[in-house]
C-alpha cells in the first residue's frame, strides 16, 4: 500500500463518493486545480458499498466542494478524518 502523502498536512478532510472511478475522477479534477488529494477506502459496511473517498487539507473544503459540484462529481458526504473510518 502506498504510504500516505506527508505533503497534505493539518486537519484533514474526506469527501465520500460511491465508486473507485468516482474517487478517481475527483482526484484528477482537484489535481487539474492544484489541490492536493488522494484517494483513500473505507469500511464498505459502514458507507454501503465501496465506500471511496478524497482525502484534502480541511482549509481546502469550501474549494474542494465548489469544484467537485461544478464537475458534476456527486459527494455522498463531507467528514473529517478523524470520525471517518477507513480500513
Amino acid at each position: 500500500m502506498r504510504q500516505r502523502d506527508r505533503s497534505i498536512s493539518g486537519g484533514m478532510q474526506v469527501a465520500v463518493l460511491g465508486s473507485m472511478t468516482s474517487a478517481l475522477h475527483a482526484r484528477e479534477v482537484l489535481s487539474a486545480a492544484a489541490v492536493r488529494s488522494e484517494i483513500v477506502k473505507s469500511d464498505s459496511e459502514k458507507e454501503r458499498g465501496c465506500g471511496f473517498g478524497v482525502l484534502f487539507a480541511a482549509s481546502q473544503r469550501a474549494n474542494v466542494k465548489a469544484i467537485l459540484t461544478a464537475a458534476h462529481i456527486n459527494v455522498r458526504r463531507y467528514a473529517d478524518q478523524a470520525t471517518w473510518d477507513p480500513i
